[in-house]
């Protein structure tokens, strides 16, 4: 496969932003994110109601410079470790053309070839003090027409549901649905959560992810895990379980297998495999639990992290005793805690917080895995005017990068699990008799599978 770059352009707001939004405050949770980007592909293919590409590239441009008005944060540039200068300098936007068929490209997709399709390297940790752009956007052109949008939105201030609601608005602007913009709020997050002088703060709270290894050669892989088997494991996990089992989410269910044999791969060639101390960080969206509607539009990383500490892992442990203890650990991530760190400014140097982050566990050299989901935010629905999505995409390739780390991605058939994994363990993990009856590795895109 060939990539050119055929353009590269910085893309203001449509109207500059004015003097009382010139400075956007960070809220809490913001200052704790490392300073990276995440990546997402958006795949569409030709269909009757795409225009010439010049058509297409010229309503991407004057879409996005409009919907930057909306969303006037992401064209500033970080002022300190507490704010967004607000100065219109723009989000980057690059188009590319590809000498290869999508779908040659998806059949099945070219993992290895993927991060070629995003306007930068994703998931790698800049310096704090580096002044990077919000958002950068590549818009890949393939041979048949189809095309790919791959956006790197930095972790200052988006999160995935943040990012969500970017898109939202832009493919509204785009196709001409003016009456579902999304009317984002910059204000609340900050004004619940305000930024505070974090000297003194529980080691555990500043350093979350400070004791992640980093490999030098990770790889990431896509595993889907269609209805059948989703359903297949719900049964398997609620078994002696009746009155539990309407509460075993799909999220709860895979995840607690995936990590079983995750565990079991990183474990198969350490002698002291009993006694190594595994911790399992869940990234858990605050808008969903806490139980207020007015952060619904909210934009920042109202995210905290459930730390769930799990033993004894093997081969023959039962996936219903994993999803009750990880249920054990989201449960404590509830209204509760988040009125906490709302009205008691002395939260984050308790006893109690650093018990919800195992302080001192660090001590103990601990293996870590990082879940995440994407499910529930509306990417599948993302149509700029030429129908869904096709397939929405992650980051692939080898490369140093933080290792057992899981997306989850929802899709027309179920869910994908992105996994990233040293490759020896990955290659444990493919290998694994029992992973593979539910888990199918990198198949084919169905390129019938969406309603245009």
């Amino acid at each position: 496969m060939e990539i050119n770059v055929t353009s590269t352009q910085t893309i203001k707001p449509s109207s500059p932003t004015s003097n009382e939004h010139k400075t956007y405050k960070l809220c809490l949770f913001d200052v704790f994110q490392l300073n990276t980007y995440f990546p997402l592909i958006l795949f569409y293919r030709k269909t009757n109601y795409m225009q010439e590409f010049s058509n297409v590239s010229t309503r991407l441009n004057d879409s996005l410079s409009k919907t930057l008005t909306i969303f006037y944060p992401l064209c500033g540039r970080r002022n300190d470790i507490f704010s967004i200068d607000c100065n219109d300098e723009g989000a980057i936007y690059m188009e590319a053309s590809i000498n290869m068929e999508m779908e040659e490209f998806l059949s099945p997709p070219k993992l290895e070839l993927i991060n070629e399709l995003l306007p930068c390297e994703p998931c790698k940790t800049h310096p704090y003090n580096e002044i990077l752009p919000q958002i950068l956007v590549q818009v890949n052109i393939f041979k048949c027409g189809g095309i790919a949008i791959g956006l790197c939105n930095l972790h200052t201030i988006l999160d995935a549901y943040s990012c969500s609601l970017f898109l939202k608005t832009w493919t509204s602007i785009c196709n001409g649905s003016m009456d579902e913009i999304c009317e984002p709020s910059f204000s609340i997050s900050s004004s619940i959560f305000p930024p505070r002088n974090t000297s003194g703060v529980r080691e555990g709270v500043l350093n979350i992810n400070k004791d992640l290894e980093i490999e030098l050669e990770c790889s990431t892989k896509r595993f889907l895990f269609d209805n059948k088997s989703i359903n297949e494991l719900k049964e398997i996990s609620s078994k002696n379980d009746e009155i539990e089992t309407k509460l075993h989410t799909t999220y709860k269910v895979l995840s607690s297998f995936i990590c079983k044999h995750m565990i079991v791969a990183c474990m198969k060639e350490t002698c002291d495999a009993s006694k190594r101390q595994v911790v399992v960080l869940h990234v858990v969206d605050m808008r969903r639990r806490m139980g207020e509607g007015l952060l619904q539009n909210s934009i920042g990383n109202l995210l905290w992290p459930a730390m769930v500490v799990c033993e004894n892992v093997k081969k023959d442990t039962k996936i219903s005793d994993m999803v009750r203890i990880l249920g054990d650990g989201i449960g404590k991530v509830n209204e509760e805690l988040y009125l906490k760190l709302k009205n008691d400014p002395s939260f984050l140097w308790s006893d109690e917080c650093g018990e919800l982050m195992l302080e001192g566990m660090e001590n103990k050299n601990p293996i870590s895995f990082v879940f995440t989901s994407w499910g529930n935010m509306g990417f599948k629905e993302m149509d700029f005017g030429w129908g869904k999505p096709l397939w929405i995409a992650q980051r692939g390739g080898t490369k140093e990068t933080i290792p057992n780390t899981v997306v989850l991605m929802e899709t027309c058939e179920g869910f994908e699990a992105w996994v990233t994994m040293a490759e020896k363990h990955l290659d444990d993990l493919e290998n694994d008799v029992e992973f593979n009856r539910f888990a199918m590795l990198n198949p084919n895109i169905n390129f019938n599978s969406v309603d245009i």
